[in-house]
């Protein structure tokens, strides 16, 4: 049964109480009325959810009216309709904001059938503007949490920023939550109506990456078939995210600098000529030292300078654990909700293991973690943390291993014995700071990969460990 509001604007007399006598057999609650100042009293004193006119009436005429409700009453749905139809009156119709247009004599299953597109359309218009404000709501920077010093200063940092276009160098270690606070940026600015599209730079295989981030023009290589876009002009008038951008290829920091300086897009197998303005804001992530890639010549220079215009460093986990309370109440509100159950609680001694954990996972892993003690802990109380082993930080060494030395030995074999423990523990540390990562210890121990595959299996190191 349908429970939409109509308005009937006609001025024919029978014509009217034709169409009102169709609409009502359906279900719909309709008023009749012969003229726009009329119905424009009419208006101002009901809900109306659509409103079908009369092109031709008494005093104002039906496209006047139009325009008229559209610009004061935006949410109320309109169908103009006309004896004198005509694709110049349609179109005229259809810009004053009438959402379609009918030609008289009108067909009932015509009409039933438009009247049921238009409302359609507007009830996903509707329902696409809930989601659009809900995803709003979970990216405001209020729903990242802390009450260290730390945080309270960027957060006042991101207030800062909304109303500016500056670029932004997001900086901290894996699991800080780097995104989030790129995407509270965005959607506290003016663009929030516009994309954020994050672009995860280690993820992009080199030999792609430009084509990724500028797109491509038909025939520019073997198998361009047809024009792409690329990542930066898919969020035109929007926000870029350059996710881990140490991991940039040098082969493409030079064309996006002077892309970001020109302001232009140049497709690959475009000309200067056909050179796309851009229209983006430009954030970077990044768990690397800058400063260090950029004296290693890893990262050029001025693009760093270009993107270092305010930066925001997120301290991790173990700098602010009296945040814990606060995420342990964030995270089993949403676990809570998210299951429609009631609230979960925390007993002191699981708490307790929680504010001594190191988290070298930051909040990422404290969140896996917490999800992990609600599906294994019975009733509504978490009273232990499965699996939290006991962990040292990586960054607070407890001094150099020991090894009983034996006099006996030549000194070379001794201090061939004393390093390989030494290295053992380094490796060791190092792969539990990265989580297991070949290719990061590497760069951290500033060796190739190679060399730390081999001393893993010499010293019987299995990445999978330090997952």
């Amino acid at each position: 049964m349908n429970t939409q509001q109509i308005l009937i604007v006609e001025d024919d007399i029978n014509s009217s109480k034709v169409l009102a006598r169709i609409l009502t057999k359906e279900g719909y609650i309709v008023d009749t009325v012969s003229n726009a100042e009329d119905a424009y009293t009419m208006i101002v004193g009901a809900d109306y959810d659509l409103l079908i006119i009369d092109m031709v009436l008494p005093n104002m005429d039906g496209l006047s009216f139009l325009k008229k409700i559209t610009k004061e009453y935006p949410d109320i749905l309109t169908l103009m309709v006309t004896a004198y139809g005509s694709i110049t009156t349609a179109v005229e119709a259809l810009k004053a904001g009438a959402n379609d247009f009918l030609e008289k004599p009108l067909v009932p299953e015509k009409l039933l059938h438009v009247l049921h597109k238009v409302f359609e359309e507007q009830r996903l218009k509707n329902e696409i503007n809930a989601l659009k404000s809900d995803l709003m709501k979970r990216n405001q920077f209020a729903n990242i949490i802390g009450s260290h010093p730390k945080m309270q200063i960027i957060f006042q940092l991101i207030e800062s920023l909304k109303d500016t276009d500056v670029a932004v160098l997001i900086t901290g270690e894996t699991g800080t939550g780097k995104e989030l606070v790129a995407r509270a940026i965005h959607f506290q600015s003016h663009r929030r109506h516009q994309p954020f599209m994050a672009i995860n730079c280690a993820s992009v295989p080199e030999t792609l990456f430009e084509s990724e981030l500028f797109g491509y023009e038909r025939g520019a290589f073997t198998g361009a078939g047809k024009r792409k876009l690329g990542k930066l002009e898919q969020a035109q008038g929007g926000t870029v995210l350059l996710d881990e951008i140490g991991d940039m290829p040098m082969s493409v920091q030079g064309k996006l600098l002077r892309s970001l300086q020109e302001k232009k897009i140049e497709r690959l197998g475009s000309n200067k000529a056909a050179s796309i303005p851009l229209n983006v804001r430009i954030l970077s992530a990044t768990n690397k030292d800058l400063y260090m890639e950029v004296s290693q010549k890893n990262f050029r220079m001025d693009l760093f300078y270009r993107l270092n215009v305010v930066p925001i460093h997120i301290p991790p986990l173990r700098e602010r654990i009296e945040d814990v309370p606060l995420l342990v109440e964030h995270f089993l509100n949403k676990i809570s909700k998210d299951r429609g159950e009631p609230l979960l609680r925390i007993s002191e001694k699981a708490l307790s293991r929680l504010m001594s954990h190191p988290w070298p996972g930051n909040v990422r892993e404290f969140e896996n973690v917490m999800e992990r003690a609600a599906v294994l802990n019975p009733g509504r109380v978490i009273e232990d943390i499965p699996f939290l082993p006991v962990m040292q930080d990586p960054e607070t060494p407890s001094g150099p291993p020991s090894m009983e030395v034996n006099p006996d030995h030549p000194l070379k074999t001794v201090c061939s014995q004393a390093l390989a423990e030494i290295e053992k523990d380094y490796l060791n540390r190092v792969l539990q700071k990265y989580k297991g990562s070949i290719k990061l210890t590497a760069e951290h121990a500033q060796i190739n990969v190679r060399t730390v595959r081999r001393k893993m299996k010499e010293y019987g190191l299995d990445k999978w460990e330090f997952k």
